[in-house]
């Protein structure tokens, strides 16, 4: 089965600080916003037919952007959506890549999903949080990652849903931002939080 491709709108000459925490750096010569995995999929593909390298954006944290800019696509992802589902003594909390992780958090603290509330406050997305195992005062995201669906770059944007154990998880680090940095494009990540459980507190 042939995989779907949609294009998003391609813009020109658009400044990249404004798209990072730090707020600093020059424009890319064409960037996109996408807002699904076939939008990706697309954007990749359009920058690949006319041989122009491509960035993945994700909540621009610990990205710094040359007063340069970059010479080709920057594609953010900005696949959007939370969706709970129960699963015994936990739920299942699968978030778009694209989601503001203090967002996140927030919400999973509103409802009494215990898991993550000792991240809220650090800058970025939710894709953001597997690709460095997020973490902070005795928690971090390698406790509580199910699954994390990617686009692997290097398979013509096959997509792939990774278990916890295949994201080599260690301190500050996996696969995403290691060995593999550039491979994969995370499109939304799956969290088992506990319903009414005491919150973590300790430092």
């Amino acid at each position: 089965m042939q995989a779907v491709m949609t294009l998003p709108e391609i813009q020109e000459n658009v400044p990249l600080g404004p798209r990072t925490t730090l707020g600093v750096g020059g424009p890319a010569r064409c960037f996109a916003s996408a807002a699904s995995e076939d939008e990706l999929r697309g954007a990749l593909a359009w920058a690949g037919e006319r041989g122009l390298p491509a960035f993945v954006l994700g909540g621009g944290s610990n990205l710094v952007v040359s007063d340069a800019g970059f010479e080709g696509l920057v594609v953010r992802v900005d696949v959007r959506g939370i969706e709970a589902v129960p699963n015994g003594d936990v739920v299942h909390v699968t978030a778009g890549a694209g989601e503001d992780w203090d967002g996140f958090v927030r919400h999973a603290v509103a409802r009494g999903w215990q898991g993550v509330e000792c991240l809220a406050g650090i800058p970025g997305g939710v894709g953001g949080t597997p690709v460095q195992n997020v973490g902070a005062y005795g928690q971090e995201v390698a406790d509580t990652i199910v699954r994390v669906r990617a686009l692997d770059r290097q398979q013509g944007g096959t997509v792939r849903d990774l278990d916890a154990a295949q994201c080599g998880f260690a301190y500050r680090r996996s696969r995403f931002n290691t060995d593999e940095m550039g491979r994969w494009a995370i499109l939304s990540v799956t969290y088992a939080l506990r319903p009414g459980a005491s919150p973590a507190i300790k430092y």
